[in-house]
């Protein structure tokens, strides 16, 4: 009986040994999933100095799609309708996020945006070593990051799927690019006007999250590594950027935003939705006595470039 013990144990021994070599460094399909923000800390001068008021989402798909946007500090009220220079830099120091690709290797991620908050950082190479450990995933930035986010360490928290996600939920996951946005007449359905922008995306996730970036066409680029108050301005003008929750009902989705790049307190809003193949169509309420006027209907249309099977 001893030695059936003894064997048991060596036998289980070994496993574990085995399985301990056999997990591996960590690998993209590792952070797939969703993550909210919980703490930030700057890393220079000695002792890391936490940043007050963390929020943040941060999601990865199998495909090699990542959205990230993340702010502390207080939201900055503007004294008028529209921020002053160094109102809206206040606002962009506050913020930073980005959406595109992703690589993972020797325990960093390579970014490359897409889309940013941070005009000199699309198109670029960002580099950030990081850490995981069960839910945990700690992220840290080095000196000259192209998005001007340097020695800064992320914890971000995992946040599981729900427990039941319908067919509907099912198949509004994923990354979708923006194509267009129509101004249509709710009478005739005739186009009034139409409007592109730089690369732009929504992202609904597992978890019921939902992250948008809307970066506006022809931004300029800061001359500099850190704008000057008329850069910011110009950077955050006319971007559309959150990140909130977001709930199902049939032929319509709400998202109820939690944090807005500028000024703009929580709220929710209400999009009719279509999908058609590879194809979504958010359907904004009619105009109302907005620019449009009580007739006119904004529709966004956007293309599809990942869903269930990279998210989940």
């Amino acid at each position: 009986m001893v030695r059936k013990v003894l064997a048991v144990l060596g036998v289980l021994v070994v496993a574990g040994v085995l399985g301990a070599h056999a997990q591996g460094p960590v690998t993209a399909r590792d952070l797939v999933g969703t993550w909210t923000l919980s703490a930030v800390e700057r890393m220079g001068g000695g002792t890391p100095a936490t940043v007050p008021l963390p929020r943040g989402l941060l999601v990865f798909d199998r495909a090699g799609h990542a959205f990230e946007l993340a702010s502390a500090g207080r939201r900055i009220v503007y004294a008028g309708n529209q921020a002053t220079p160094a109102e809206a830099h206040a606002v962009y120091n506050n913020y930073s996020g980005f959406w595109g690709s992703y690589k993972v290797a020797d325990q960093k991620i390579t970014y490359r945006p897409e889309g940013a908050i941070n005009p000199n950082a699309m198109g670029q190479d960002i580099l950030r070593s990081f850490s995981l450990k069960g839910d945990r995933l700690v992220v840290e930035s080095a000196t000259g990051a192209p998005d001007g986010q340097d020695q800064l360490r992320w914890t971000w928290e995992r946040v599981p799927p729900l427990e039941n996600l319908t067919p509907a939920n099912r198949q509004l996951l994923g990354f979708w690019r923006h194509v267009v946005e129509r101004r249509v007449s709710e009478a005739t359905g005739a186009v009034i006007n139409e409007t592109t922008r730089a690369p732009s995306v929504i992202v609904y996730t597992p978890s019921g999250y939902v992250g948008v970036h809307f970066p506006p066409l022809n931004r300029a680029k800061f001359a500099a590594t850190l704008p000057t108050d008329d850069e910011a301005q110009a950077a955050i003008r006319g971007f559309v950027s959150y990140y909130g929750s977001y709930t199902l009902y049939p032929g319509l989705v709400f998202h109820h935003r939690l944090m807005i790049l500028g000024n703009g307190a929580s709220d929710s809003l209400r999009r009719f939705f279509d999908i058609k193949g590879d194809e979504l169509t958010l359907k904004f309420p009619p105009g109302g006595a907005g620019p449009l006027g009580p007739d006119g209907r904004t529709n966004v249309v956007l293309k599809r470039i990942s869903g269930e099977k990279e998210m989940l």
